[in-house]
């Protein structure tokens, strides 16, 4: 095997990396409109028919062709726990970590009510989490009768305290519901064990996209479908940070991969106390996934219109209001849209900054100060002043005409920013050639090439 075909089925493009592992090089890259919606088939095509004019017709038959896919717009989720602070926090980061992308997150003894709204939401699974091992039965035995009961014919996750997980599948079978039994992802103070649950949501995503119109046939051709596409950006991520036992990686470091619907972050680093500040709420992953749906430069730019206002935003690219007003109306209409001209680029820049700096404050934990004899700082939620990389992905970073300048607006500054546990100041890499999903594939085959491919590919600002 000489050569890797990597595939990315994603809802706005159907991309293709060809690497040559024997020269550890990426051979040639190329991306076409997604057809997930009609037919996969035609994007799968596309891209191989891409892909053979970099191989020999002997070379091509014998790469190994894996993929990823968002295709289904990632898997609609909820997730129902004890406490905002514990289980629900956990559980999200669980199905972010998955690849998830969560609808609905509720806590405490839930309701028929609720239950009816994620129906009509066309949720797709449900994590069902909360109690310390031999904690808590109650509520959570409450909210699995309400469950069990429930319009929902969807699958459900229970990773809550085993001591009750036979009752709670009893209730859900009961009920006609299809359950899975995940390990507690708190079981104890301080704990956390999200690997079961995350393993089960990606089985679940996988089985749902390979289902989607024309990609049971496209699995056909490939040797496998094996992850959705954040897992496989996470994957790559995470190689990148540690390493292997070989090869080193280049340490902690954040990737902010910006689109026209979303703003994605991750982070890789130990959870540390800042300053001696005392550990609030769920214990934080080392790698971390979250998503704003509310932060893009196209489908979702008219909520940051409405957040940010107008006149804020015509001061940043020197036009008027109006202009601003018309100008984000088009991209939320027009979702493909790419600019045209020097003021449309500048919008693009001053809403892909925006979008970094917003999402990775929501990301990154934060310093409270509390009157207290035994603690006079808290902290809640990661720890990421020590990251020293961060890289950027997405079209609206990729194509920025400053993509530096807009990985620098994730850094803080200034004493209003002093409690957020971000960076003060860190290396900027690009990821030029849209690559980490493909490394994330190929790391499962071949983790040190993959490595090398990152350190060498990824372009330094």
């Amino acid at each position: 095997m000489e050569h890797a075909i990597l595939l990315d089925f994603g809802s706005t493009h159907t991309k293709v990396v060809v690497v040559s592992l024997k020269k550890e090089t990426i051979l040639h890259t190329n991306c076409f409109a997604s057809t997930v919606k009609t037919d996969a088939r035609v994007g799968l095509q596309q891209c191989l028919d891409s892909a053979k004019i970099m191989l020999t017709e002997k070379q091509f038959e014998k790469a190994i062709k894996l993929a990823s896919s968002s295709a289904a717009g990632g898997l609609r989720m909820a997730v129902i726990g004890l406490s905002q602070s514990l289980s629900i926090k956990a559980g999200r980061n669980t199905a972010f970590g998955a690849g998830g992308k969560i609808l609905f997150t509720l806590s405490g003894k839930i309701s028929p009510e609720q239950t009816q709204e994620l129906v009509d939401a066309k949720v797709e699974i449900v994590l069902f989490c909360g109690g310390y091992e031999n904690g808590n039965e109650s509520t959570v035995l409450h909210n699995a009768n309400v469950l069990a009961e429930s319009d929902l014919r969807i699958p459900i996750i229970y990773a809550g305290n085993s001591s009750i997980a036979t009752g709670v599948r009893g209730l859900m079978l009961k009920g006609r519901k299809e359950c899975f039994i995940a390990d507690n992802l708190i079981p104890d103070v301080g704990k956390l064990d999200t690997v079961m649950a995350e393993d089960i949501v990606r089985e679940v995503f996988l089985q749902r996209i390979v289902n989607m119109k024309g990609l049971d046939k496209v699995k056909e051709v490939l040797d496998d479908i094996l992850m959705p596409t954040p897992s496989a950006v996470l994957s790559a991520g995470e190689l990148l940070t540690k390493g292997t036992d070989t090869e080193s990686g280049i340490g902690e470091l954040m990737i902010i991969d910006i689109g026209g619907a979303t703003t994605d972050v991750h982070s890789f680093a130990e959870q540390t106390s800042h300053n001696g500040a005392r550990l609030s709420g769920a214990k934080e992953t080392y790698a971390k996934r979250t998503v704003e749906s509310d932060l893009g430069v196209r489908e979702s730019s008219g909520l940051m219109l409405k957040e940010i206002g107008a006149e804020a935003l015509s001061e940043s690219c020197g036009k008027d209001a109006e202009w601003v007003k018309n100008a984000i109306e088009h991209r939320v209409i027009v979702n493909g849209y790419i600019p045209d001209n020097e003021d449309e680029k500048r919008l693009d820049e001053v809403l892909a900054g925006i979008a970094a700096k917003a999402s990775t404050r929501r990301h990154a934990g934060r310093i409270e100060h509390v009157h207290s004899a035994n603690c006079k700082l808290l902290q809640v939620g990661k720890n990421i002043t020590t990251v020293k990389n961060i890289i950027g992905t997405g079209g609206p970073i990729i194509h920025n005409n400053d993509p530096k300048g807009v990985l620098y607006s994730v850094l803080k500054s200034g004493e209003k920013e002093a409690h957020y546990l971000l960076p003060t100041s860190s290396k900027m890499y690009l990821d030029e050639q849209y690559i980490l999903y493909s490394m994330g594939l190929l790391r499962e085959i071949a983790p040190n090439i993959a490595l090398r491919i990152l350190k060498r590919t990824l372009k330094e600002l």
